[in-house]
C-alpha cells in the first residue's frame, strides 16, 4: 500500500505541480484549495499534510488547530508567511515542519520522506496486554477493555497514557 499525502493550498498552480510530482512517486495525493475541503479530506487519514497558512475561507492555522487533536500524522506548513512569530503559532498549534515559499521541490520530497520514516519508527511499537481484561495499542493509538475498543481522541489518549 502507498503513502498518503493531502495537499492544501489555494494556489491551484501549486496542488497541480505537487499532485503530479508525489503521483509520480507512488504517493496516493488527496488535495484540496481551502480549509473547509481540507476538512472533508482529513478523514481518509492521509499518512502526511502539506498545509498552506493563506486560505480564502478558513486559513492553515485553525485547520491545523481543528484537527490536530484527531489526527497525529505530520503537518508540514507550506506557506509564504516568513515571519517569526507565524513559524513560531504553526509548531504551537501543532505543525511538525514549517517550509517557505518559494521552495524546492526535492527538499520538501526530502522532507516529507524524514517525517514519514520518523513516524514508521515510532509506530513500531504494539500492544501491550496489561492484564486478561486491558491492551493497549500503542501504534494505532487504541485501549481495549474486555476485547472491546475504547474510543478516545487524540488528546485523551496522549493524556490518559500519559504518551
Amino acid at each position: 500500500m502507498s503513502q498518503s499525502i493531502l495537499i492544501v493550498d489555494d494556489e491551484k498552480e501549486i496542488v497541480s505541480m505537487l499532485y503530479h510530482y508525489f503521483s509520480k512517486l507512488g504517493y496516493t495525493v488527496y488535495t484540496a484549495t481551502a480549509g473547509n475541503a481540507a476538512l472533508k479530506e482529513v478523514e481518509k487519514n492521509p499518512d502526511i499534510i502539506l498545509l498552506d497558512v493563506n486560505m480564502p475561507d478558513i486559513d492553515g492555522f485553525t485547520v491545523c488547530e481543528k484537527i490536530r487533536d484527531y489526527i497525529s500524522c505530520p503537518i508540514i506548513f507550506l506557506t509564504a508567511r516568513i515571519k517569526d512569530s507565524d513559524k513560531i503559532k504553526g509548531f504551537s498549534i501543532g505543525a511538525d515542519d514549517y517550509v517557505i515559499k518559494p521552495f524546492s521541490v526535492d527538499e520538501l520530497e526530502a522532507r516529507i520522506a524524514a517525517h514519514l520514516r520518523r513516524e514508521k519508527r515510532r509506530n513500531v511499537s504494539s500492544k501491550v496486554q496489561f492484564d486478561d481484561n486491558i491492551v493497549i495499542d500503542y501504534s494505532s493509538r487504541v485501549v481495549f477493555y474486555q476485547n472491546q475498543d475504547m474510543s478516545f481522541t487524540k488528546k485523551e489518549f496522549d493524556i490518559a497514557l500519559g504518551t
